[in-house]
């Protein structure tokens, strides 16, 4: 990935998060970890959902995340995790960001199009919930 693009429209995507959304994630990436310890994270594999949900979480915090630390939440090795962010990029999900303070640590960061995408599935987790109780 030598091609550094950072989309100005992109940058300062939305980092207000609906404190419903950041509970449901947190579900999700725990139900996740549940079921790579039972049945094996090499069987229950999903990288791009895992690191989608890990930016979601870590941009809602404030915090920056590099590819070693998104191939880790994935449960992936981190060619897996650069193949996925690749294609995520090409795709118009992610986009990378050089670290204004040591321009060789690159952040991967979610898209407008990711944020709106996941809280739709949020909030569709959500009322799928809300109507079955």
């Amino acid at each position: 990935m030598p091609d550094i693009v950072v989309d100005p429209v992109e940058e300062g995507a939305p980092n207000r998060s609906d404190p419903r959304y950041v509970a449901l994630c947190l579900d999700l990436i725990a139900n996740r970890q549940l079921v790579g310890t039972h049945i094996g994270f090499e069987l229950s594999a999903d990288p791009v959902w895992d690191m989608l949900l890990d930016l979601y979480i870590w941009e809602h915090r404030g915090r920056d995340i590099a590819i070693s630390s998104l191939a880790s939440a994935a449960n992936v090795p981190p060619t897996t995790a650069r193949a996925s962010i690749r294609t995520m990029r090409d795709l118009g999900w992610v986009y990378r960001q050089r670290d204004p303070v040591d321009g060789r640590r690159i952040y991967i960061r979610l898209t407008k199009k990711a944020h709106a995408a996941l809280e739709a599935i949020f909030e569709g987790v959500i009322n799928r919930s809300g109507s079955a109780a």
